[in-house]
């Protein structure tokens, strides 16, 4: 085999081992941060009870849970929450969970079970807005 098919092959080797390395270190961090990143949005908690909403007005909050990141606008009337406006929104279709926390006049806590890591990071950007709230 002449010396520069041998020089490819042992590049083209190279290259495949490489790859290989790459894969194998992408999955290992994929399987440990894909938990912690789990593990964190679980533990996130809510603390603006329901009684809390009771300034009407305009309030931005914003949550972050790894590399998920959501900002929000609340607006609250006398009754609760009254509408909220994604500024920053998370992977996925949050209008389903928005619509659901309008209706309810705030972020419900039945919501929060089984929720997917961009929901819970709006949800607790919501949380961030309502705790915001002055006379």
């Amino acid at each position: 085999m002449p010396i520069t098919m041998r020089r490819h092959h042992r590049l083209l080797r190279t290259l495949l081992i490489l790859v290989g390395v790459l894969v194998v270190c992408s999955l290992v961090s994929q399987v440990t941060y894909g938990r912690w990143l789990r593990r964190t949005a679980d533990a996130l908690v809510l603390t603006s009870p329901m009684i809390s909403y009771r300034y009407p007005g305009v309030y931005e909050g914003s949550a972050r849970v790894g590399h998920v990141a959501a900002k929000v606008r609340v607006t609250v009337s006398a009754t609760g929450v009254a509408a909220v406006e994604l500024l920053e929104r998370p992977f996925g279709n949050m209008d389903l969970l928005v619509d659901r926390i309008v209706k309810a006049r705030g972020v419900p806590v039945d919501v929060v079970t089984g929720a997917t890591v961009s929901s819970k990071a709006v949800m607790k950007a919501i949380d961030d807005a309502l705790m915001k709230q002055h006379p």
